[in-house]
């Protein structure tokens, strides 16, 4: 029996994430920040006030790995970490204002970004992609 990675599922998913993550980093680097970092401004941005419980489940990162990017970014000046006013061990995430125009300009980089990769399809090739990944991530859950 051979085992060719051209017909195994999980290394042409795995494969496609890494040439799609290789992609977006080449168009963010000039910005001097990576895909992860990206992914938790955006989060940031569209749940202003999260927490890290909340930033690692949406983003499906354990909680040190979310700690080490707040930290980059903390770094960086792109986000504030503020104690919570109902609980003193939570720490709710902001974006700075510098934050913020990093973030207005990097977001029409990564969303041309995505208009490139699904050009590769037709509707109806992007549709049932969209629909068998969806079913791929339900029956793994």
């Amino acid at each position: 029996m051979k085992y060719s990675h051209d017909e195994n599922t999980p290394w042409l998913i795995y494969k496609a994430r890494h040439l799609l993550k290789k992609r977006i980093q080449n168009k963010l680097k000039d910005y001097d920040i990576s895909s992860e970092q990206w992914s938790v401004l955006n989060t940031v941005y569209m749940k202003k006030g999260c927490n890290q419980i909340t930033l690692a489940e949406i983003l499906l990162k354990d909680g040190a790995t979310i700690t080490r990017i707040l930290n980059i970014l903390e770094n960086k000046n792109l986000v504030i970490r503020e104690k919570s006013n109902h609980d003193k061990r939570e720490y709710l995430i902001s974006l700075t204002d510098y934050g913020l125009d990093l973030y207005n300009k990097t977001l029409p980089v990564v969303l041309q970004n995505t208009k490139e990769t699904d050009s590769i399809f037709n509707d109806n090739e992007l549709k049932q992609l969209h629909y068998l990944l969806n079913k791929l991530v339900l029956n793994l859950e």
